[in-house]
């Protein structure tokens, strides 16, 4: 970057001074870090879906608490909540007035809190307060009143999120009143754009200090941080074109990460996602510009900040799979005959891209049967428009979980069809053995059963006829160092299936699941591995299951049941299966 044009950013970013007074944070400040090098926001792990929507929009706390037993039966970690505030004048106040509004007093939201702390204590854990960041009115940006009015509201937010137990707080700042009111974006009367914009990250700033002194350790998922405008950080010239089209929201960020604690996460979980295809691996780019990329927007000192408390999340738009006209922008074509499996293909994306969180947002219709009358109590649900939407939610969202609960109901009911061939390791007298991979090879396995070891002719494999999980045939290896037992079976791209093996004894038994088009390997970088349980079962046989979902291009899905054994050690396997997820 050129000299100037570092100068300039540095100056948007608010490191200047204006009328004697320092508006920015010393650039020799240090970042305090929590304790466990880990903000205490974050939860590493399964990623988490949070509802958002119109009916959602609608109702209220006491809405929400009457109606939880519905709302927990949902495939989600949390949903948004939005505030209708009552004042001791009669009036109702939106929290979408945070900005704007009168000062607001804790003492109207009592009755609030006690419902949403109901909602927050059962299975719903990544609640949300929902506010918005457009403002009714426009404040000057040298307003001191106005903007000490802004942070006390959105105090109090935070101080009722953390209070009830909600994650934190849902930003949306988008403007739907007209005309706009273009808070971020610089007008004649805010002066000249260096000025305005170090007040911009001054003020973010003190937002942030006030809703942070109530919820230190929140959670601030955003439908866009600096994602809202990708243009500003793909081109070559950032510092000239944030303030060439006037841009405020990028200070007011800096402000934002100036001030927020080390226990603490922001999400850019943006909106720009409700077009993504994972055709074209859309969450993949999106979140490498937004991790990556817009890291050329952010003051030098919040660069730790920005890449240690800045996740990425995705919104993902469920009116694309229901819109019926297809030359909108908002609708999403058939995947192999059905819009749910491009929902599925599309979801599953975004939330392996995802750092932990994705919103799911609908407008034309509910999530459950609501019984309020400002909901339409005849209005279809979501998974009545798409047959198996909940269950492929439960899917996206703990694969293995959901499969291993899949399973055990389908073996209850005997409704499972094995795709592998020859499950039992039965020998087969007088039938021809399929011919093995290059490298592989069948001894005295039985048909549709192969072996490959790194190290040729190093110990001993093949049917044992004395040993089986029911009966008395299995595959056996002794002192093979490196090698595996192999099972193959046909499958679909982008469909989902069960994976089930048995083994018994061993050294470290695994299971790995790869991928095969026409004889030739596929995706290796998608390869799927699974575990053995470590109790076995009354026969002394240990179970290993997992899920996978097939990428595209494939048609073979191969078992390769693994094992490191040194002289002297045995590792049998039996009855591996594949199941489609139907």
């Amino acid at each position: 970057m050129a000299v100037k044009n570092a100068l300039f950013l540095a100056s948007i970013c608010g490191l200047l001074t204006v009328s004697g007074q320092h508006l920015g944070p010393a650039a020799t400040a240090q970042i305090r870090k929590s304790v466990s090098g880990i903000p205490a926001a974050a939860e590493p792990g399964r990623k988490k879906l949070i509802g958002h929507s119109w009916d959602l929009l609608r109702v209220t706390p006491e809405d929400l608490h009457r109606n939880l037993e519905k709302l927990e039966a949902l495939p989600l970690d949390g949903i948004s909540i939005t505030l209708y505030i009552k004042s001791p004048d009669g009036k109702l106040r939106q929290s979408s007035a945070a900005y704007t509004d009168q000062p607001w007093d804790r003492q109207w939201l009592t009755e609030d809190l006690e419902h949403i702390k109901a909602v927050c204590s059962g299975k719903l854990r990544h609640n949300l307060i929902s506010s918005f960041w457009a403002p009714h009115r426009r404040l000057a940006w040298n307003d001191d009143a106005a903007w000490a009015n802004a942070a006390h509201n959105f105090a109090v937010l935070a101080w009722l999120a953390k209070q009830s137990g909600c994650k934190g707080i849902l930003m949306d700042p988008e403007e739907y009143k007209s005309p706009k009111t273009q808070q971020y974006t610089l007008l004649p009367e805010d002066g000249d754009y260096q000025t305005t914009a170090a007040l911009a990250r001054q003020r973010g700033a003190q937002v942030m200090r006030a809703m942070s002194a109530e919820f230190p350790d929140a959670v601030f998922l955003s439908f866009w941080l600096l994602s809202m405008n990708p243009q500003l950080y793909l081109r070559s010239d950032q510092a000239a074109n944030v303030a060439g089209v006037g841009n405020l929201w990028v200070p007011f960020i800096n402000g934002l990460l100036d001030a927020l604690p080390p226990d603490a996460v922001m999400v850019d979980a943006t909106e720009n996602a409700y077009s993504h295809r994972f055709e074209t691996y859309d969450f993949y780019k999106s979140a490498l510009q937004i991790s990556r990329n817009a890291l050329c927007l952010v003051a030098p000192e919040n660069h730790a900040k920005y890449r240690n408390q800045v996740q990425v999340g995705f919104g993902l738009y469920l009116d694309m799979y229901s819109n019926t006209d297809p030359t909108s922008r908002w609708y999403f074509p058939e995947l192999d005959g059905s819009r749910l499996k491009r929902l599925q293909a599309n979801f599953n994306q975004a939330m392996q891209t995802a750092d932990e969180y994705c919103w799911v947002y609908g407008e034309k219709y509910d999530w459950i049967k609501w019984d309020v009358t400002r909901n339409n109590k005849d209005n279809e649900t979501w998974e009545d428009i798409l047959p198996g939407f909940s269950r492929t939610l439960v899917l996206l969202r703990d694969p293995l979980a959901a499969g291993r609960q899949w399973l055990a109901e389908k073996q209850k009911t005997g409704d499972l069809v094995n795709l592998v061939s020859n499950p039992e390791c039965t020998p087969a007298t007088g039938a021809a053995m399929p011919a093995p991979a290059e490298d592989w090879v069948a001894g005295s396995l039985p048909p549709g059963w192969s072996f490959w070891q790194l190290q040729e002719k190093i110990g001993s494999f093949g049917l044992d006829s004395t040993k089986g999980r029911g009966d008395n045939f299995s595959a056996r290896a002794e002192g093979t160092r490196t090698s595996c037992i192999i099972v193959k079976a046909p499958v679909q791209a982008g469909r989902w299936y069960v994976v089930e093996t048995w083994c018994q004894a061993g050294n470290n038994p695994v299971v790995r699941v790869r991928w095969v088009y026409d004889g030739a390997w596929k995706v290796p970088d998608l390869d799927v591995f699974i575990s053995y349980e470590t109790t076995p079962d009354a026969q002394g046989w240990r179970r290993g299951v997992g899920v996978a979902e097939v990428p595209a291009g494939v048609n073979e899905l191969v078992i390769l049941m693994s094992d490191c054994l040194g002289p002297g050690q045995t590792v049998w396997f039996d009855q591996p299966a594949v199941y489609a997820v139907e």
